[in-house]
């Protein structure tokens, strides 16, 4: 069987400005300015990218059978250490609502810290160098 890697997950939103200041800001993902308009917005996540998609439909792009928002609940992994991380939110007045915590993911034993995106999603982030 090939390898199959993640290219892209799309999060459906309400404010798509507050969650593209959310991913870029906090979480630290970078804007690709020539893929974001005033729909939907796409950030680089290491090899991969996220999107995000204003719950509108309005440009009748192909999408999921039912637009949601705060339905995702996933992990982006860090070379950040744990207590960076939680100075990071704490500089930008995100509560942490689980962690640090040791988890398991693709690569073993990892430390989680869980906060809330705007839309009240779940996003873990979690470093494998304790």
């Amino acid at each position: 069987m090939e390898i199959i890697n993640l290219d892209h997950i799309v999060l459906t939103v309400k404010n798509l400005n507050l969650s593209i200041k959310f991913y870029n800001q906090v979480i630290g993902l970078p804007i690709i300015h020539e893929q974001t308009n005033s729909n939907f917005a796409s950030l680089k996540c290491g090899k991969s990218l996220l999107r995000l998609r204003k719950v509108e439909n309005n440009v009748n792009a192909i999408v999921a059978s039912k637009l949601a928002v705060g339905v995702y609940d996933f992990c982006l992994e860090t070379n950040s250490s744990v207590k960076s991380i939680i100075s990071n939110y704490n500089k930008h007045n995100i509560p942490i609502e689980l962690g640090p915590i040791t988890k398991h993911g693709a690569k073993g034993k990892m430390t989680s810290i869980y906060v809330r995106d705007p839309d009240n999603n779940l996003v873990e982030v979690s470093t494998y160098n304790n």
